[in-house]
């Protein structure tokens, strides 16, 4: 088997966030098929998984002693903070450390880069790149960067419709909301970034919204608190603490809503409308990052809207989300990312 090592700064759960998830159906999808061994600076305990205190750089006595003895023939780099300037000297100091290895770069979002940063990128850029983000990806092709557009891992395992659609009531009763109502979902941080406000005129017309916070949201997140009042004085349920079966939110769900707009507020391609597809729950979404490109509209699954239009929108569509909408097009971008990123491992 090839070894692989696979670096990144947190692989420890709770799981409830784009880039968590990612890292860690990465790390599970490398460790079934490869001879793997892992570096982070937070995880869990296993014999493979090396949790290592170091500067910020990972240039220290003991990742370098990890990589000698270990000697990769590949080495996957996912930093949780994505392209940042300083994941890109990251990338320069494990191609030191390991002369021979295939240094393979996956970053979720762009980065702002300042223009001096971009003239040293462009001298220790990475040998291949892969992102779910088109504008990193228009990037790194103005920057002369090798990459490829991908797809996310959706763990199909956990998400997926319900078997029984009676159980739809009793998951509602189980999270103390309404079985008759019409409930509206989004999963993802309470801040000002995620356009959470777009939702409140839906609330207001008899709709039941409910947001789900993440567990990794700062606390002292821009607007957190005043955005968190104004969702609850309007009537929108927050449920704002970590959630162990997270799929039960979206199988209760009649829709799912990602609002989104600002770069940077999400990663390239966001997991939870992969996830609220993967339980045939229909979606209404702003046209972010590589969604469309990927899943256009997901058998009918997926409808796309300007966030200030939802209301207009849903009532255009309403009749429409009766439907069967189980069939979706995730699984089929499994199979891509696994296929891209082996393909580059396997070379």
């Amino acid at each position: 088997m090839k070894k692989v090592l696979f670096i990144s700064e947190y692989l420890n759960p709770p799981y409830d966030e784009g880039i968590k998830k990612t890292v860690y159906n990465l790390f599970l999808d490398l460790d079934d098929n490869y001879d793997l061994k892992v570096i982070c600076r937070h995880g869990f305990e296993k014999d493979n998984i090396h949790i290592v205190n170091t500067n910020p750089l990972f240039y220290s006595r003991e990742v370098k002693s990890i990589i000698k003895n270990f000697s990769p023939e590949s080495i996957v780099y996912l930093p949780f903070q994505s392209s940042t300037f300083a994941s890109y000297l990251r990338l320069k100091v494990f191609s030191f450390l390991a002369k021979k290895a295939n240094i393979i770069f996956i970053a979720l979002q762009p980065k702002p880069i300042k223009t001096w940063q971009k003239v040293i990128i462009r001298m220790i850029k990475p040998k291949v790149a892969f992102t779910p983000s088109p504008a990193l990806h228009t990037i790194w092709n103005s920057m002369g960067v090798k990459n490829e557009l991908i797809p996310l891992l959706t763990d199909l395992s956990i998400f997926k419709p319900l078997a029984d659609n009676g159980k739809k009531k009793s998951l509602r009763l189980k999270y103390n909301l309404s079985a008759e109502a019409f409930i509206i979902t989004h999963m993802g941080h309470l801040n000002e970034g995620r356009n959470l406000k777009t939702l409140i005129p839906l609330q207001k017309y008899g709709v039941q919204v409910v947001v789900v916070g993440s567990s990794s949201t700062p606390i002292d997140a821009y607007g957190k608190e005043t955005l968190k009042d104004e969702l609850l004085n309007s009537g929108i349920i927050i449920i704002d603490r970590y959630i162990e079966n997270i799929e039960e939110i979206y199988q209760l769900s009649d829709l799912y809503i990602f609002p989104v707009v600002k770069k940077n507020s999400s990663i390239g391609m966001p997991l939870s409308v992969l996830e609220a597809r993967a339980c045939g729950v229909p979606v209404l979404t702003s046209n972010y990052g590589s969604l469309d490109f990927y899943l256009d509209n997901d058998y009918g699954g997926i409808f796309y809207s300007e966030p200030e239009k939802f209301l207009e929108k849903f009532k255009a569509i309403k009749l429409e989300l009766n439907k069967d909408l189980d069939k979706t097009k995730v699984s089929e971008l499994n199979d891509i990312f696994f296929s891209s990123i082996h393909k580059q491992i396997n070379k």
